[in-house]
């Protein structure tokens, strides 16, 4: 049975067992506004409770996968602690009902995974990406930490010395460069990465599947770590970070196209 929904900032096609998600914000690149995210949470928690489902697919509309944050919104909004730290908790539910989720999910990813983008990718089981793909950490250019789970996920990935490097000097990597460095991601042609995606969830929803969640499962709680503490942690730097000079000098660098000139405040 083939089933499709939408709620605006979220399209759903549920199809054979197999949900597939699309960001749906195209305009802004699929920026992680709170609608979207809202939206988000809300699908993921309903395809967690259909047990009709058993592979997710998480793609987005337009010419990229996610431009991360919302930058627009960070410069519109008025500071205020309490509403910043209730909206990154929003974005690390996503983060985390993904990871914890008794489904198997697939990031199929294109244009660019920047930011939040990319820890939304990277919170996922597996990933398909197409040739050319862009993976972005840019956080430094407006003055905060990298956040959802990026401090978690990583390190575990290229190690603590590249992380530190490209956190600190920001990263633009092609998806190529990326499965280089030990990103492990199925890299297709270009416009082929939901056709892949569907036919690397069919495959798995054929085989053992809650043999798959339960490896799934352990997986993702056998570190030692906690992913949870340390998007608490990423909250809290945020949360405080949004009120420096620096970040302010970022956001308005963003806007004008040029470089921002940071103060260390």
């Amino acid at each position: 049975m083939k089933e499709d929904y939408d709620g605006e900032s979220i399209l759903v096609n549920k199809d054979r067992g197999i949900a597939t998600i699309y960001l749906n914000e195209p305009e802004t690149l699929n920026a992680l506004s709170m609608n979207l995210k809202y939206q988000l949470l809300d699908t993921l928690n309903e395809i967690e409770r259909d047990n009709h489902i058993n592979v997710v697919i998480i793609a987005g509309k337009g010419k990229a996968f996610c431009a991360g944050g919302d930058v627009k919104a960070m410069a519109r909004d008025e500071y205020d602690p309490i509403v910043i730290k209730r909206n990154l908790e929003v974005s690390t539910s996503i983060i985390d009902k993904i990871r914890k989720m008794r489904k198997i999910t697939i990031a199929a990813i294109h244009g660019y995974a920047a930011g939040a983008g990319l820890s939304l990718a990277l919170s996922s089981d597996l990933i398909v990406a197409e040739e050319e793909t862009k993976l972005i950490l840019s956080f430094k250019n407006v003055g905060l930490t990298p956040d959802l789970g990026i401090h978690y996920h990583l390190p575990r990935i290229v190690g603590e010395w590249k992380a530190k490097e490209w956190i600190f000097k920001g990263m633009k990597l092609s998806v190529e460069e990326a499965v280089n460095y030990g990103f492990l991601i199925d890299v297709v042609p270009k416009g082929q990465s939901q056709e892949k995606a569907f036919e690397l969830a069919s495959e798995l929803a054929a085989g053992p599947l809650q043999a798959f969640i339960q490896s799934k499962l352990l997986i993702n709680s056998g570190s030692n770590l906690k992913l949870e503490d340390i998007m608490e942690k990423e909250n809290d730097l945020h949360t405080i970070l949004r009120a420096t000079n620096d970040h302010k000098e970022g956001i308005n660098a963003f806007f004008e196209r040029r470089t921002a000139r940071f103060s260390g405040r």
